[in-house]
């Protein structure tokens, strides 16, 4: 870049500014990284030569023209913008790196800092300082004396130097150290004030000063410069290489001593030593070793590479290299960045090659590995990862992948249809529990085959899991062609299947879902599909369902309550409850249970039947049955402390069947009590019966850890679900809750009423308490007095409350009911 020529200092001035500091303006001119100072405008008012040599434009051609001229098309404006916002901003000092295009089309990469140039309190331009990040060129300059207008740049150029990326260092004819640039903090690990004032020789290598004052001797009396290779000491002890531009100033009035400025090149002189070591070992290496010049022809290719193309009937190694072998060679030159992981396949076999530029000796080496082995594992891997095990169909990620692609395809044409079939085998359970897994496991088989039979080529069946299949219909006429599918279907599995000695029938309830407009979202259509199945599945078995807009609607009211649902407790909608449970012989409060309930923004209050059924789909429970816990325990404590006697010795906390399922249950529990400060005793857990018969074993196991915490237990809605006696004695439960069905038709059916006294006695053989849920009626109360049933629960004492409603009922009456 151009360099702008200070005029000459007035010799009248009373301060010399050179008496007791370093040529900064000479450092500047023979500095290798860019230096340039603009105007408020962007325009070049100041360039040093390193600019001029990088970008291969004149000084004069430079000044004045923008900044930004230089850089890259797609760059510009950003740069321009980013100038313009430190400027405003008065942002002092920024690092940024961006390309520009040299004189001869050539990109490089720069990494600059810029700093702002002040007059007083007044922005007046920038200054920048960058370095050639692109090629990591060796670029060390003459320094140029500029005696005119040293002595009026001297704060400039110092500013300038205070960045340079190379270690500048001055050093006086007796071998002291006069000045060290702030770059050897990050070179040197020291701060320059430390060496400044010591010895040069004692930072380099015993063994390089020898040549360096060799070098010094042929330059005494020239204002030439050499390029020197030094090892120089860093503070840790260990020795560094660098490349040193020496430049003798002896004779020279101003500085009167030596100007070296070195750039580290430790880690290059290791890739050289490592390319080296590389080279020498390819004659042994099994796999293929090139060296290419920087046209890409191969001059050196080990014994292996050789080899390998006689083996493929190739004339030379051109032949098992990639097509834009050239091209990648004389990138890796340009940019000094290689490539790694070209594959090229010859025959039957596979290669991955690795491109390495050497730039010192502009030559590139290849290294290459044989993978073929590897890369049909990797086939064999895709397609295991993408297919059934069992049956061999695409599986679930394979088929919305195929969806996806066929709804991209649909969007860009407007009359392309297509379907999706949601399968469900009807009494598949069955099958398998009466006859074993193995026996569902041929069934699926043929039923995947028999499937495949009802298809077109261009179609997919996949199986999603268990006994779910989805078919993806391609360019289809219409609902009609769905349809005929879906009975072809029908018929085919409505024949007997032979397994194992048995004869098996079956059959399948199927959704089917249209392509409707290019919205059409892949996961959606399946979804829908789903749903028409199990319109089709609760109406009936061996049918088929249409996806209809009532089903939308109602998959978007469900979706959107979803959505409400993982906002909702971010939000603080919920809230609890409390219903009393009371002592029947006394009529006193002896417990609450904590009934979650929704304060919807648009809905107003929602009942838990509405929502938990979704918050148990979605997994929202576990976050929601946590709070509930927490919110429960805490409040119950706080009346225990306020309201004595009067307050609930316990609260009854639901769990869900997923969060009993939970790995850190009892920690959560544990952590609970112990925020809360509620004594594990008056926590009472309330489990239904499906949580804990489905897997009773662990079930056991669970319960007595949760015992062990100090929690009661109950077994809620006891009776309606399918609870084994076998199991019902192994469970730790401290309490059995009789369901409102029972109770609220054992004033006027006598079964029920027998019902009732037996799970009576059969909690006070297993010496566990009854709760009877859903006393609405004084005769309801009567008849449970008179069983012996010992607490109950219902509007005849209370319907859930609030906590404000209930801490008035506390305060007020200390008896729930009458005796």
């Amino acid at each position: 870049m151009p360099h702008a020529t200070p005029s000459r200092p007035d010799p009248t001035d009373a301060v010399d500014p050179l008496a007791d500091e370093p040529p900064h303006q000479l450092l500047v001119e023979g500095a290798s990284d860019l230096m340039y100072r603009t105007d408020l405008h962007g325009r070049f008012t100041y360039v040093n030569p390193a600019v001029v040599q990088t970008t291969g434009f004149a000084a004069e051609r430079l000044l004045g023209m923008h900044f930004s001229t230089l850089v890259h098309p797609d760059h510009r404006r950003r740069l321009v913008r980013f100038h313009a916002h430190q400027l405003r901003r008065g942002i002092e000092h920024t690092y940024y790196e961006f390309p520009i295009l040299t004189r001869a089309g050539r990109e490089v990469w720069l990494g600059q800092n810029l700093q702002l140039v002040r007059d007083g309190d007044e922005v007046v331009g920038a200054q920048a300082v960058a370095r050639d990040i692109t090629l990591h060129r060796d670029a060390a300059r003459t320094l140029r004396e500029n005696e005119a207008s040293l002595a009026r740049s001297e704060q400039y150029f110092r500013s300038l130097t205070e960045n340079a990326h190379d270690l500048i260092h001055v050093v006086n004819l007796d071998g002291t150290t006069r000045y060290l640039s702030p770059s050897a903090r990050r070179v040197l690990g020291s701060d320059p004030e430390e060496l400044i004032g010591r010895d040069a020789r004692e930072l380099i290598h015993a063994d390089d000063l020898p040549g360096l004052a060799a070098q010094l001797r042929e330059l005494r009396g020239t204002t030439l410069s050499r390029t020197v290779e030094l090892r120089v000491r860093h503070r840790d002890g260990a020795w560094r290489v660098f490349e040193a531009v020496v430049r003798n100033l002896a004779e020279d009035p101003v500085v009167n001593g030596v100007i070296i400025n070195s750039r580290d090149i430790t880690e290059r002189k290791r890739a050289e030593e490592e390319n080296l070591r590389l080279a020498a070992l390819s004659r042994e290496n099994p796999n293929p070793v090139l060296e290419c010049d920087a046209d890409g022809r191969p001059v050196h290719v080990n014994p292996a590479a050789e080899s390998i193309s006689r083996e493929l009937g190739m004339s030379s190694v051109r032949g098992i290299l990639p097509e834009d072998h050239a091209q990648r060679v004389h990138a890796a030159l340009q940019t000094g960045q290689g490539f790694q992981h070209v594959e090229v396949s010859v025959s039957d076999r596979v290669f991955s090659w690795t491109y390495r530029p050497h730039l010192p000796a502009r030559v590139v080496h290849l290294f290459a590995v044989d993978i073929t082995s590897r890369r049909v594992m990797e086939e064999q891997l895709r397609h295991d990862a993408l297919h059934d095990a069992l049956t061999g169909l695409p599986n679930r990620l394979l088929f919305m992948e195929r969806l996806t692609h066929v709804v991209a395809r649909a969007r860009r044409h407007d009359h392309y249809v297509f379907g999706v079939l949601f399968l469900d085998l009807d009494r598949f359970k069955v099958i398998n529990d009466s006859l074993g897994h193995h026996v569902g496991d041929e069934l699926l088989v043929v039923i995947s085959q028999r499937l495949k039979d009802c298809l077109r080529t261009e179609d997919t069946v996949a199986r999603l899991g268990g006994d779910e299949f989805a078919i993806l219909l391609e360019d289809i006429g219409g609902m009609d062609d769905a349809t005929r599918v879906a009975e072809r279907i029908q018929a085919e599995l409505s024949a007997p299947v032979n397994l194992s000695g048995f004869e098996v029938f079956t059959s399948a309830s199927i959704g089917i879902a249209l392509s409707t407009s290019a919205t059409d979202r892949p996961e959606h259509l399946l979804r829908n599909a789903d749903m028409a199945m199990y319109r089709a599945k609760s109406s009936g078995q061996a049918r088929y369902e249409v996806f209809d807009r009532e089903m939308h609607a109602s998959a978007l009211v469900r979706l959107q309550m979803e959505t409400d649902l993982r906002r909702a407790l971010d939000r603080g909608e919920f809230r609890l409850h409390y219903q009393p449970i009371v002592d029947l012989a006394s009529g006193r409060l002896c417990a609450v249970e904590a009934l979650l309930r929704w304060m919807h923004p648009d809905r107003g209050w929602t009942e838990p039947k509405d929502f938990v059924p979704v918050a148990e789909e979605t997994g929202m429970i576990l976050p929601i049955g946590q709070w509930v816990l927490r919110e429960a325990c805490e409040r119950v404590r706080d009346w225990q402390r306020r309201f004595g006697a009067r307050a609930p010795e316990s609260v009854a906390v639901n769990l869900s069947a997923k969060q009993f399922s939970q790995a850190d249950l009892v920690e959560q529990i544990e952590q609970v009590l112990a925020r809360s400060e509620l004594p594990a005793s008056a926590l009472r857990l309330e489990i239904t019966e499906s949580a804990v018969v489905d897997n009773a074993d662990a079930a056991v196991v669970l319960l007595e850890r949760l015992k062990r915490v100090g929690a009661d237990l109950s077994l809620d809605d006891f009776g309606t679900g399918y609870s084994s006696l076998s199991y019902l004695h192994r469970f730790p439960l401290d309490a059995l809750k009789i369901d409102r069905s029972f109770i609220g038709r054992m004033h006027e059916d006598e079964r029920s009423a027998h019902l009732v006294q037996t799970v009576l006695a059969l909690a006070r053989s297993l010496g566990v308490s009854a709760v009877a849920e859903g006393v609405e009626i004084p005769e309801q109360l009567a008849l449970l007095r008179a069983l012996g049933c010992r607490y109950g629960q219902g509007y005849l004492f209370a319907e859930p409350l609030d906590p404000v409603e209930m801490e008035a009922r506390m305060a007020a009456a200390e008896v729930w009911v009458d005796g």
